[in-house]
């Protein structure tokens, strides 16, 4: 079965990173590959145009379709607090998003578990039986056919605790490590790994500050959004490399109520690229896509999230939150009923939001999700080894793209060549060095 639900060879691995990565930083490419060369389960976060190739879907049975996160994996989960304020623990990360089955993430979520179960030195066996788990806790929340929620009052467990805890925080304890004093006023702090200066500063801010004034428009709020500094910021897997910035503003005072939005250049989902087959609605733009997915499947959208322009290109904004945290697993390990009940929460979290967005433009209805959830109760062996083939399909991948990369493979380094100062404005200034310390990518 392994061999039969494997569509392409690992062969094209590379050719197929190279086309994604074109473009991006060079700088933050290099940092992107060495931790790609790390472990295959960072392989597989960074590599989705790899996994939506594996899947064969015509040896599977027919799933609807829906609104798909398009990249679900193990850490595109996590905190964010929403305008009504309250702190949730769903999917946050829809930068891949597309109208396709269902099962495109499921399968890209279970065959998480297993890329992460070595890194948590969890034996085959263990990571069976998590996926087992989490199958049947996805299956029964389809049948059920009603999406709920976790926050604060409705979570338990490990995730509960991360919401109690991730509550508490204090906008300063954010402001702290990301931002420096000078004399009365707060600057970001530009420190090579994290924050990086911005090439074309100038006319970079000038965008960014018109973007903030239409957002202060959008929510009504002028003083919250006054412009204080920018940076480029240095975050995530997949989308290292891609513009990213984060504009330090007034927030609820100067210095220490002072906010931080981010501005993430939204780019076309590797979803919906590897499976063209399956028709997208037109959007007005990428970061329209992104947003308008993410409002239908949340429960909440996190704290101004939007889409806007920098110059010619679409950003998806939003402000960056103390509370913002995701579920540190490998500890959770040494207790495995802990660690299974978590991944049982992101199951059934995932099939909440595809039971949220079902029938809106163009998705499936609820009956059609209730019907996928009882085929998955009665007939769960071939799902399972499904996720097994994405996991063998992710690990061979890793291994061509580890040979390449250690072994000077051109293709990779020519995108990792130095930049000039003449280079374009929209990534950080070629001037400085980035060393080579790795950050921790998070999103």
């Amino acid at each position: 079965m392994v061999s039969s639900a494997s569509r392409r060879p690992a062969a094209d691995a590379i050719d197929l990173i190279v086309q994604v990565n074109r473009g991006r930083v060079p700088q933050l490419l290099q940092r992107k590959f060495d931790a790609m060369a790390e472990d295959r389960f960072a392989f597989l976060r960074a590599t989705a145009m790899l996994g939506h190739r594996t899947p064969d879907f015509s040896a599977l049975p027919a799933t609807p379709l829906g609104w798909v996160c398009g990249d679900l994996h193990l850490q595109n989960f996590g905190c964010f607090r929403g305008l009504n304020r309250l702190v949730y623990f769903d999917l946050n990360d829809f930068d891949e998003a597309a109208r396709l089955p269902v099962s495109v993430d499921l399968l890209r979520f279970l065959g998480s578990i297993y890329s992460a179960a070595p890194g948590m030195g969890l034996e085959r066996s263990a990571a069976d039986a998590m996926v087992q788990l989490a199958l049947t806790a996805y299956g029964a929340a389809l049948v059920r056919g009603k999406a709920f929620w976790l926050e604060r009052e409705t979570a338990s467990g490990p995730i509960g605790g991360l919401l109690r805890q991730a509550s508490t925080r204090k906008r300063r304890s954010m402001l702290g490590p990301r931002t420096h004093m000078l004399g009365s006023d707060r600057q970001i702090k530009v420190d090579g790994v994290r924050y990086l200066p911005v090439a074309g500063h100038a006319a970079i801010r000038a965008q960014i500050g018109n973007a903030l004034e239409d957002l202060a428009r959008l929510f009504g709020n002028r003083e919250f959004f006054a412009l204080r500094d920018v940076a480029f910021r240095v975050a995530g897997m997949g989308s290292l490399g891609v513009p990213r910035y984060v504009a330090l503003v007034r927030g609820k005072g100067d210095p220490d109520r002072n906010a931080l939005i981010d501005f993430k250049k939204a780019v076309p989902s590797a979803a919906a690229r590897a499976l063209p087959q399956y028709e997208q609605p037109r959007w007005s733009s990428e970061a329209a896509r992104v947003v308008g997915v993410q409002d239908v499947c949340q429960a909440a959208s996190p704290a101004y999230l939007s889409a806007m322009h920098l110059g010619s290109s679409a950003f998806v904004v939003r402000e960056l939150q103390p509370v913002e945290d995701k579920m540190a697993l490998a500890p959770l390990a040494l207790r495995i009923n802990r660690l299974d009940e978590t991944l049982q929460a992101m199951a059934r979290l995932s099939a909440y939001a595809q039971l949220r967005s079902a029938g809106r433009m163009g998705a499936a209805p609820v009956d059609d999700l209730m019907a996928f959830g009882h085929e998955l109760q009665r007939r769960p062996r071939r799902w399972i080894e499904a996720a097994r083939a994405v996991d063998a399909a992710n690990s061979a991948a890793f291994a061509t793209f580890h040979s390449a990369w250690h072994d000077g493979d051109e293709r990779l380094h020519a995108l990792c060549a130095p930049v000039t100062r003449a280079a374009s404005a929209s990534g950080p200034s070629a001037g400085k060095s980035l060393g080579a310390r790795k950050s921790d990518y998070r999103a």
